[in-house]
């Protein structure tokens, strides 16, 4: 359908058709290009929010540790003593 209907509009057109068919095989070509790109830095950018989130959750962890005064074993051990 979509042959006879582009034959029909170069028939009646002519030249203008055809570049303006060339234009849109390539407006067509770029935006299946800039999907695949939008879709693989949301990939990216979703493994790095869950890296954010691992690092933010030991740093958190270091904190209350730091903050309740946690002190490292062979540290204790010198100051039972």
């Amino acid at each position: 359908m979509e042959t006879s209907l582009l034959l029909k509009l170069f028939e009646s057109i002519g030249f203008p058709a055809v570049i303006f068919v060339i234009w849109y095989v390539y407006h067509n070509a770029q935006v299946k290009t800039f999907e695949k790109i939008i879709s693989n830095n949301f990939e990216i950018l979703k493994e790095m929010l869950e890296t954010n989130h691992y690092s933010a959750t030991v740093l958190s962890r270091i904190e209350s540790k730091i903050d309740g005064n946690l002190w490292c074993p062979i540290l204790k051990k010198e100051i039972s003593q």
